[in-house]
């Protein structure tokens, strides 16, 4: 007797401890980068540039460097801003939740 329509599966089961190890490893590489707050808000080692070559190669090492921590400012901004507008809010994190179950399941 066939079955058609039907999707054939697989009796192993391991692909979904693959991807929660996956998403995982790569949350706790992401949040690795994280930089200490007090070397990125030092007063010290601010100082003014030279020139613009000079001080558009301290603005591509700065960003490199303090990445995750800008975007951390950027996410807290944002969802301080969304908690006046709840409908937009509920919006901000179906979109966030989408965003991250694509990411984590891209090869």
């Amino acid at each position: 007797m066939t079955n058609y329509g039907t999707i054939p599966t697989s009796s192993g089961g391991g692909s979904s401890a693959y991807i929660s190890r996956a998403a995982k490893d790569r949350i706790r590489d992401g949040l690795g980068t994280l930089r200490p707050w007090k070397s990125m808000l030092d007063i010290r080692s601010f100082g003014l540039p030279g020139n613009i070559a000079n001080a558009i190669g301290r603005l591509k090492t700065n960003s490199a460097y303090f990445r995750m921590n800008y975007a951390a400012i950027v996410l807290g901004i944002l969802f301080l801003s969304l908690l006046w507008h709840p409908i937009s809010l509920i919006v901000y994190i179906a979109a966030m939740a989408g965003w991250l179950f694509l990411y984590f399941l891209r090869d």
